[in-house]
């Protein structure tokens, strides 16, 4: 189906003024959409749309840290005010405080993840369908990872945490929303080359001894936000029920993810992602008092 559904259709992004967020921003621009950008920083919302070169009226940007109640609900009101309606809501801002064992990290770690990923994702709800509600009609995906399928996911597993729990608030939420003319899309990318990959956070001997084999596994399974982006454009062009997840990663990904890099080895062009570790000290759980 032509991506041309989605033209003129007002999308609000959050956490996209890189990675994921930027990609499905440029995606949904090539198709036709009506695009807000938006990111904790003005400057980083600014670089964002310098960087999309698109024409102004098509897309914007409004500054938003999603940890924040009042911010959300002012950015889905400033839509409103510019475009008269919300017709795609994509709860995309997130990220990942650290990798290593989940007692090595710090309750505080555990905190802001689930005040960014969790309640961040409650907040970009509600605001969204405050406005889609009472015109029947509306879009809300919501972004899961690993951890929503409920299997052991060292050396992320808080991280993983919080998208299981945006998974099971999904779900719940699409059985809620039956019968009221929005759709509940539940889209996980997969690994994706970006910032939050490739500059991880390592907590302890024991995270860096996990991340040993790191690199390999991104180049085996990981693959740019622009092939996520572009897939998830095309579900929103053609997806006709009320409540869909789809999961990027299959299980034969693995199987073609050797195949290719067996091809590149003998082609002489493939290479193992550059990596930039941030080693920090474990959480002293077992010393407090």
């Amino acid at each position: 189906m032509s991506s041309s559904l989605l033209h003129d259709q007002v999308i609000v992004i959050t956490g996209s003024t890189r990675g994921f967020g930027y990609a499905l921003a440029r995606e949904a621009l090539q198709a036709g959409a009506i695009v807000v950008v938006s990111g904790r920083s003005r400057e980083s919302v600014q670089r964002a749309l310098d960087g999309l070169q698109a024409v102004p009226s098509r897309v914007t940007g409004v500054p938003c840290d999603v940890s924040d109640e009042d911010q959300v609900h002012a950015l889905a009101d400033a839509v409103v005010a510019a475009h008269g309606r919300i017709d795609v809501w994509v709860n995309n801002a997130g990220f990942s405080a650290g990798a290593g064992r989940i007692l090595d990290m710090s309750p505080q770690d555990a905190l802001t993840m689930f005040r960014v990923n969790d309640l961040g994702t409650l907040h970009g709800t509600q605001a969204a369908l405050k406005h889609m509600l009472p015109r029947g009609r509306g879009t809300l995906v919501n972004l899961y990872g690993a951890g929503s399928f409920l299997r052991p996911s060292s050396p992320t597993g808080l991280y993983a945490a919080t998208k299981a729990w945006v998974a099971s608030f999904t779900r719940t939420l699409a059985g809620e929303m039956e019968d009221t003319g929005i759709r509940i899309i539940g889209f996980s990318p997969g690994m994706m080359l970006t910032d939050m990959l490739t500059r991880p956070t390592v907590v302890g001997g024991e995270g860096q001894a996990m991340m040993k084999r790191y690199s390999f596994v991104l180049r085996l399974l990981a693959q740019s936000p622009e092939v996520a982006a572009r897939k998830l454009v095309r579900i929103l062009t053609s997806n006709q029920k009320d409540f869909r997840e789809y999961r990027l990663f299959k299980p034969w990904t693995p199987l073609l993810g050797l195949i290719r890099m067996v091809w590149e080895n003998l082609s002489g062009g493939g290479q193992e992602p550059e990596l930039e570790l941030q080693i920090r000290e474990v959480y002293r759980w077992n010393e407090r008092r």
